[in-house]
């Protein structure tokens, strides 16, 4: 019998997941699959807790739901990635931001998102990593970092902090105050910037949160990162954040792509991928491997064509460099 192995976060988007796992599990149980469920609070805890289960009996799952937000995604993405399993996985979301799932197209309805479990497509997509840490989405560093640990202290302290509007109001107080710039030292190819920044960001997927504007060139199977680079603003500092935040361009922000990306900094901070802080480092180093994760999509059109099996997912391809 077909087994799901789903990895839920109960409190996440203020118990939206709670809410929903008796739905998921109705679902399978309907279409004669068996589960196994297991709860884990944080995005460490669904690496740890995924990973042995996929080491002690991996082989008796045919695919992974998540139920929760990008963190908990992105821990069940390291887990599967460390174990070196080609488990396809299927994703129901409940978080706040829920970016990862937006660019994957998957529905925010939950009975829609539970059918693409049962009846979706398995496709091959790019997965970052940095410093031994994966990621499907995004990577930040500065000025994103510090929206992030913004985001999780109003989220603890409001109960209106539960929806991706406190992305906007965390950026636009940290954008407009006086978050000072700092020394880095970018190397992408052949071509380096040494310069004061406030922010630098990598992107893999197509949202990049509501923080900036929108990618220029969105995959998720390109095998390229995409590269914000966010000097001082300098002047009409509130002006600029505005437009940021409505994605509109500004001198200061500038857009490459690269396979492969290393920051050095004059002294260690933390970063943050898919939601979730990670370090602090003095260098991070950033790469892709190519179409290394299978996950179950609706088929949107940036990801049709692009269905492949678990055995060719192994031999990947190599995508040039592009900057």
């Amino acid at each position: 019998m077909p087994a799901t192995l789903i990895v839920a976060n109960l409190r996440s988007g203020g118990g939206r997941a709670r809410d929903t796992l008796p739905l998921v599990t109705s679902a399978l149980r309907r279409a004669g699959h068996a589960y196994e469920l297991v709860v884990a609070p944080t995005a460490d805890a669904a690496a740890y807790l995924v990973g042995t289960t996929l080491r002690q009996n991996g082989r008796e799952f045919h695919q992974i739901a998540v139920l929760g937000g990008d963190g908990t995604i992105s821990g069940t993405v390291n887990a599967i990635v460390q174990s070196g399993a080609s488990l396809p996985l299927g994703i129901v979301p409940c978080g706040t931001g829920n970016e990862i799932m937006r660019s994957l197209g998957i529905p925010k309805n939950p009975e829609r998102a539970a059918e693409i479990l049962l009846r979706g497509r398995a496709c091959a997509i790019d997965v970052g990593r940095v410093n031994g840490r994966y990621f499907l989405n995004t990577f930040g560093l500065g000025a994103d970092a510090e929206v992030v640990k913004m985001v999780n202290a109003l989220r603890a302290r409001y109960r209106f902090a539960r929806n991706r509007s406190v992305y906007y109001l965390a950026a636009l107080l940290l954008l407009s105050s006086g978050f000072d710039p700092f020394p880095a030292e970018v190397q992408a190819g052949d071509r380096v910037f040494r310069g004061r920044v406030l922010m630098i960001a990598a992107a893999n997927g197509r949202i990049y949160g509501e923080r900036l504007l929108a990618l220029p060139s969105p995959s998720l199977t390109d095998g390229l990162l995409d590269v914000y680079l966010l000097e001082e603003l300098g002047t009409r500092r509130l002006r600029k954040a505005a437009r940021l935040l409505r994605r509109l361009p500004v001198p200061e922000l500038s857009v490459q792509r690269c396979s492969h990306l290393t920051i050095r900094l004059d002294q260690r901070q933390e970063a943050q991928v898919d939601g979730s802080l990670i370090g602090p480092s003095q260098t991070f180093e950033l790469s892709l491997l190519p179409l290394r994760i299978l996950v179950m999509h609706p088929a949107p059109p940036a990801l049709a064509g692009e269905v492949m099996p678990p055995a060719a997912m192994a031999a990947g391809r190599v995508a040039s460099e592009v900057l």
